[in-house]
């Protein structure tokens, strides 16, 4: 009896003890700059504003209040957001003010980061974006900075906080996968004397500069990518490579409609590894039976091209980064123990509207049409207006609309639902990875 009894008690501790450290992962993928309208707009043009998104399917979805702290007094809440201070919430459960990366508005003080805490417990971790590598939204979870644009040692927005270059953080910090834009960093000097490139590689970077030497690398291989000179090349441009445009009106005031047009392929981006391939080398990597991981993904030019009035850009970008969506959905799908959420740090200035008209039957005013129009002729063959009039001509700015988060694979998807604060999104991580 006492032998059975020892042989059961064996048994389920076994069976406990694998079910406590059964490694768990976190594939979390921002959206930059995607609010509803910006998904709004792709729906549109590539299904006639029917589902057809794979983000359309997921069932677990809430709405985020985004919020940031006024620059000049923290002790004031800014009703929109940017990619630091939003980045910052998402990875530390604190909001800070704008242009800050996982710092305290206040004094500048570390947030520690979900991808920190993952590194304590013997996590490997991976970013991965279209931007810059050292942009805000990658650094937010691997650096602390007040100047977002304290890329190198001889960036001029580390001096006025004498902030520690952002590339060298994220180095340190000894990220396993960080794929993305910014092979002109390789050169830069860092403050032991030698190169970024060659500080990379003596922590034990393999570093890639090109989609084939990417394909060529050994999953696992710890791996420094950086695929162009600044932020990526986007997937789509405007008819003829232009975006939208002042509407024109005739010495009548009558409005001037060009013919609608389709988005054109970027020839640019011919050679450059897809979001979607960055992310499956980045999965197949960092998946590792003895340890779980935190993965972010990030499709960083859905608010790029809005920021420049070009919808195309922000349609391709966004349907490249809805096809990352559903790749991390299937290998949730298929490893187990996988959450995916998808959400945005902020929405963009992105509206689908009708043609510009004559009001009360009287020629229309240039001036009461004061943004940025372009019509395109969508996949379905129908006209689509879209308008940008949030700012000047060179930089539409972000809006204070709530933006969206999904879910899938998470047993505590439901604190994730609703109309939630953008501060939740980190305790929910901390509460699926380490309890």
């Amino acid at each position: 009896m006492s032998r059975l009894f020892t042989i059961i008690f064996t048994i389920f501790t076994t069976l406990t003890s694998f079910a406590v450290s059964a490694p768990k992962n976190i594939i979390l993928l921002i959206g930059d700059g995607m609010g509803y309208a910006e998904i709004a707009l792709t729906r549109a043009y590539e299904f006639n504003g029917d589902e057809g998104l794979f983000i359309d399917t997921m069932k677990n979805s809430g709405s985020v209040i985004v919020k940031q702290l006024m620059i000049d007094d923290p002790s004031k809440i800014e009703f929109t957001g940017e990619s630091a201070s939003g980045g910052t919430t998402i990875s530390t459960g604190n909001r800070t003010s704008s242009g800050r990366v996982a710092v305290r508005a206040e004094d500048g003080a570390h947030y520690k980061t979900i991808l920190e805490e993952a590194q304590e417990r013997g996590f490997k971790t991976g970013l991965v974006t279209t931007s810059i590598i050292t942009d805000a939204t990658p650094a937010s979870f691997a650096a602390h900075a007040q100047n977002r644009y304290c890329f190198t040692q001889s960036s001029s927005a580390c001096n006025t906080h004498n902030d520690r270059p952002i590339i060298e953080q994220m180095l340190d910090q000894n990220v396993d996968v960080m794929l993305g834009g910014g092979y002109n960093l390789l050169a830069a000097t860092v403050r032991e004397g030698s190169t970024v490139k060659k500080k990379a590689e003596n922590l034990g970077y393999t570093v890639v500069t090109d989609r084939k030497s990417l394909f060529d690398l050994n999953y696992g291989t710890k791996t420094l990518g950086v695929f162009s000179n600044g932020h990526m090349p986007v997937e789509w441009v405007g008819p003829g490579g232009k975006g939208a445009d002042f509407v024109k009106v005739d010495d009548n005031r009558v409005v001037i409609f060009p013919n609608a047009a389709a988005c054109e392929l970027n020839p640019a981006h011919k050679g450059t590894p897809r979001l979607e391939e960055m992310s499956k080398f980045a999965l197949e990597s960092l998946k590792n039976e003895g340890a779980g991981f935190f993965l972010m993904i990030e499709g960083a030019s859905i608010d790029k091209q809005a920021h420049i009035a070009k919808p195309c850009g922000t349609i391709g970008e966004m349907l490249a980064f809805d096809r990352s969506v559903k790749m991390a959905v299937e290998f949730a799908k298929e490893h187990g123990d996988t959450a995916v959420i998808v959400t945005a740090d902020h929405g963009q200035a992105t509206q689908v509207i009708y043609k510009p008209e004559t009001y009360d039957g009287s020629p229309i005013r240039r001036d009461l049409i004061p943004g940025l129009y372009q019509l395109l002729l969508t996949r379905g063959g129908h006209e689509l207006g879209v308008y940008y009039g949030t700012n000047n001509i060179n930089d539409q700015a972000h809006t204070g609309v709530n933006v969206p988060i999904h879910t899938y694979g998470m047993d505590n998807a439901y604190s994730l639902m609703g109309v939630i604060q953008q501060t939740k999104i980190y305790g929910a991580m901390k509460e699926f990875l380490f309890n």
